[in-house]
């Protein structure tokens, strides 16, 4: 019998449509595992061979042995295995898709919608859901491949999502902002920004309702980032990276903390930094550790004559100049956003529509000055609340004055946005 550690020198590439990477974490690490296996098999019956869904229901049945339970969970645990396998049908996995009228489409399928075992030969009959063979067969586009050998390896369900998502954004993905590009910014490739609302989704980490009755279906779970951080990502990196360093993933993540939106906020976002072989860590190749230079995000322009501009200078040459000046004015809230609570983002937005508007260079002084605190490795390095206060006593008050003559007073504890006169009294 061929053990489950022989089984994991076979790599070999399967496909999941996104729709199905997406969907919130429902199945548990065995139950997973089982999915995989069943995608390589339906790899091999259909895929290889150009076939479509069969029409015949008999045909979507895969028969499965005590070996075949051993690969998936271990020669040792194919009780726990069958466990997990006969517990598959009882979950939905949500999907959508558009019908012939272009019509959006939304429902719930089953991965397994009925399961015998034959006491007689030992088999174990799996019918996989016709719904659900679309989703692994015939997928032109919005799919994502990952190495079987690497997930049938992954030790927690988080590891197999995180490693499900870093396979589908490790090529030559590159995310798009227009508000990170409003500000200047570009990401750099395989960089993932995520917001905790869509990370908690779809790791199926918020409480779950019925819409009906209001009962909770599922427990909120993990709820602080130390959590999140402890519990999932460092457990999913640490995983992945030493997999990598055996060569048995051709991935791994570095991860950090989105910026913070005010001063003592929660972690409203979190950037993955994805590496493979082909495109791996620049430097060096191990997860980051407090201490060591910060990881960026954007793409760094290479150093030439503007370094050494001076800051009137820099506004000069900024070609933020020949931008509208509403254009501009969504770059400064956009940089302002980063460090302050909403209230100070219009108590400051207030200001500077005041001062500058009889300033032709108003707006992009406002971006050099804050540009340049952000350009600072010790700034980069530091806490929301050190940055929050070098952004506002002294980019905004200090700097703008020495450079450019004019200043933004601080907004007093307190200080409430006043009520703006209704146009209509």
């Amino acid at each position: 019998m061929k053990s489950i550690c022989q089984f994991q020198m076979l790599h070999e590439n399967i496909r999941w449509s996104n729709a199905i990477v997406d969907a919130p974490v429902v199945y548990s690490l065995l139950e997973r595992r089982t999915l995989y296996f069943l995608t390589g098999e339906v790899k091999h019956k259909y895929t290889e061979k150009n076939l479509g869904v069969p029409e015949n229901w008999k045909e979507l049945y895969f028969h499965l042995t005590d070996k075949d339970l051993g690969v998936i969970g271990g020669k040792n645990n194919v009780l726990h295995t069958y466990e997990a396998l006969s517990e598959l049908g009882k979950k939905f996995i949500p999907v959508s898709f558009r019908n012939e009228k272009g019509q959006l489409i939304t429902g719930k399928v089953h991965w397994v919608d009925s399961f015998f075992y034959n006491e007689q030969t030992g088999l174990y009959d799996v019918r996989v859901s016709p719904e659900i063979m679309p989703y692994l067969i015939d997928i032109s586009k919005s799919f994502t491949t990952f190495d079987l050998g690497t997930a049938m390896l992954l030790r927690s369900k988080y590891t197999q999502k995180m490693y499900e998502l870093c396979s589908q954004f490790c090529g030559d993905f590159r995310f798009c902002s227009q508000t990170e590009e409003d500000a200047g910014n570009i990401f750099k490739k395989r960089v993932l920004p995520i917001q905790m609302t869509d990370f908690r989704r779809i790791f199926n980490l918020d409480e779950i309702r019925d819409p009906r009755t209001k009962r909770i279906i599922t427990p909120a779970s993990y709820t602080s980032f130390k959590d999140i951080k402890t519990r999932i990502l460092d457990v999913a990196q640490k995983e992945l990276f030493e997999l990598y360093g055996c060569y048995h993933s051709n991935l791994w993540f570095d991860y950090q903390e989105g910026a913070k939106k005010g001063r003592g906020g929660k972690v409203s976002s979190i950037y993955v930094y994805i590496y493979t072989r082909d495109f791996p860590k620049v430097g060096k190749e191990s997860p980051w550790t407090k201490g060591e230079e910060p990881l960026c995000p954007y793409e760094l322009v290479a150093e030439t004559e503007e370094e050494h501009l001076t800051p009137q200078q820099k506004v000069k040459n900024s070609p933020w100049l020949s931008m509208p000046k509403d254009n501009q004015e969504t770059a400064v809230e956009a940089l302002l956003r980063r460090y302050m609570k909403d209230e100070e983002v219009c108590y400051y937005m207030r200001q500077i529509r005041q001062k500058a508007q009889n300033l032709y260079e108003g707006y992009v002084q406002v971006m050099e000055v804050i540009k340049e605190k952000e350009g600072q490795p010790k700034f980069q390095r530091a806490t929301p609340t050190y940055k929050y206060h070098n952004i506002v006593d002294y980019a905004l008050k200090v700097n703008l004055k020495n450079y450019f003559g004019w200043s933004l007073e601080p907004m007093e504890k307190g200080q409430k946005k006043p009520v703006e006169k209704d146009l209509f009294e």
